[in-house]
C-alpha cells in the first residue's frame, strides 16, 4: 500500500518556528509581528498565498523578498523549532516495518522537508520526501508517486483542504487528521474519506485497511 503524508500539522507542529520566521520576515520589511496564535492559519497553504494575504497586497516582488527573509530564519532555526506529534514515530516504525510504501508530499520546499524529516530521525522510514516548494502544487507530487509506483491506489493523509483536495484529485482515499491546523468542516468539506483524532486511531485504521487489502488479494 502507498501511504503519503503531509508534513506541517500532521506529522509534526511547525508553529513555533513559522511564526517566528514570519515575523522575522515581516520586520525586515516594516511591518509589525502578528500574535503567535494568529499565524496558525497560515500552516499548510502554500507560502506565496500566506504573504500576499498577510503583506496586505499581491505584489510579486514583495512576496518573494518575504519568502527569501521566511527561508533565511526558517532554514537556519526554525525548521528545529519543531515538535513530532506523540505517537507519529511508533506509527510510521510499524508502518515500514510491514513493508508499507511511505511518502512525505508538503508545500514545503523539498531540502527544507528533508531537513525535518532528518531532525526527527524518520528519514529511513520514507522512500522518498516530496515538496512542492514554489512552482508545484501538491496534486503534481502525488502524480509523481503515482508513475512511480505504477499504481491508482494510495492513501493520503492530511490536515488541511490542500491534502483532501490533492487526494481526491488522484483518486486517494482521503485521511483528514484533526490534531492539526484544519477544522473537521474543511477537512469534511474538502473531500476527506475519513477523520483520525489520533495518532494511534490512525495506525489502527491503516492496519485494518492493510489487512483487507492483502485479504482481498489472496481471495
Amino acid at each position: 500500500m502507498v501511504i503519503i503524508f503531509d508534513l506541517d500539522g500532521t506529522i509534526s507542529d511547525p508553529l513555533i518556528g513559522v511564526a517566528k520566521s514570519i515575523n522575522y520576515a515581516l520586520a525586515k520589511l516594516g511591518v509589525a509581528p502578528k500574535n503567535q496564535e494568529d499565524l496558525a492559519i497560515y500552516i499548510g497553504p502554500p507560502l506565496h498565498e500566506s504573504f500576499a494575504q498577510l503583506l496586505g497586497k499581491d505584489d510579486a516582488d514583495q512576496v518573494q523578498a518575504a519568502i527569501a527573509f521566511f527561508r533565511e530564519r526558517y532554514i537556519q532555526v526554525g525548521y528545529r523549532e519543531n515538535t513530532i506529534y506523540p505517537g507519529i514515530t511508533e506509527m510510521l516504525q510499524r508502518l515500514a516495518s510491514s513493508r508499507q510504501t511511505l511518502y512525505i508530499a508538503t508545500n514545503k520546499k523539498t531540502s527544507i522537508a528533508k531537513s525535518v524529516a532528518d531532525y526527527f530521525q524518520i528519514t529511513p522510514y520514507f522512500k522518498d520526501i516530496l515538496g512542492c516548494g514554489l512552482k508545484r502544487q501538491k496534486i503534481e507530487l502525488l502524480n509523481v508517486i503515482k508513475s512511480r509506483e505504477a499504481s491508482n491506489h494510495g492513501v493520503m493523509i492530511g490536515d488541511r483542504s490542500y491534502d483532501m483536495r490533492a487526494g481526491n484529485l488522484a483518486n486517494f482515499y482521503c485521511i483528514g487528521v484533526s490534531w492539526g491546523y484544519g477544522s473537521r468542516k474543511e477537512l469534511l468539506e474538502s473531500g476527506a474519506d475519513l477523520i483520525c483524532d489520533t495518532p494511534e486511531s490512525l495506525k489502527n485504521f491503516l492496519s485494518l485497511k492493510l489487512k483487507h487489502s492483502i485479504e482481498n488479494d489472496r481471495a
